[in-house]
């Protein structure tokens, strides 16, 4: 018998100040079963900064081609697709020949994602592909995070330049955001 997700509640009340993003919203997350929660908060993390209407998340690990976060046009076609923590160059590559979309990858080592942008630079993007952003969010900050593991967290949430100074259930966190395109 296989395992069921757990339900995450996230009370987020988020001000991305650069973008103008001004919201209070429960976000609620499915965490499959082999799913760690440094990943959940990868998650998270990217709604808050990538926010836009219609960005949800998508089905999961359970189905490993599809995007931890996306956003559809008003017709229903794919227009942003988000990856959280692990990505190989292979695989943006391939989403970028397959779908003409808004590309991001949220990790949480600025290190890797040095080494991802190179390899990406290597392989090239195919032709006519829009730029794919790499963001870097601080693995200490990410870390912090992942320690409270409660079914149901409130944050408060700002982003403004490029750091995130969030306050989860009443322990102040901060850290850096690094942000990479390619093009």
């Amino acid at each position: 018998m296989a395992l069921s997700p757990t339900r995450l509640e996230f009370r987020v009340r988020l001000s991305n100040v650069d973008r103008g993003v001004e919201l209070d919203e429960p976000v609620i997350v499915a965490r499959h079963p082999s799913e760690t929660q440094t990943h959940v908060i990868l998650r998270v993390l990217a709604r808050c900064l990538l926010h836009r209407e219609g960005l949800e998340f998508g089905p999961g690990l359970s189905t490993p081609d599809a995007a931890d976060l996306l956003a559809r046009g008003p017709t229903g076609e794919l227009t942003t697709w988000v990856e959280c923590g692990t990505a190989t160059a292979e695989r943006l590559r391939k989403i970028l020949q397959h779908n003409r979309v808004e590309l991001h990858v949220v990790l949480d080592d600025d290190a890797r994602a040095e080494v991802l942008a190179g390899e990406l630079r290597a392989l090239g993007l195919p032709r006519g592909a829009r730029p794919v952003t790499l963001w870097a969010v601080d693995a200490a900050l990410v870390r912090a995070l992942a320690e409270h593991e409660d079914r149901r967290q409130r944050w408060a949430v700002t982003v403004v330049g490029d750091c995130f100074y969030i306050d989860a259930d009443s322990h102040s966190f901060n850290g850096p955001v690094t942000r990479r395109e390619l093009v």
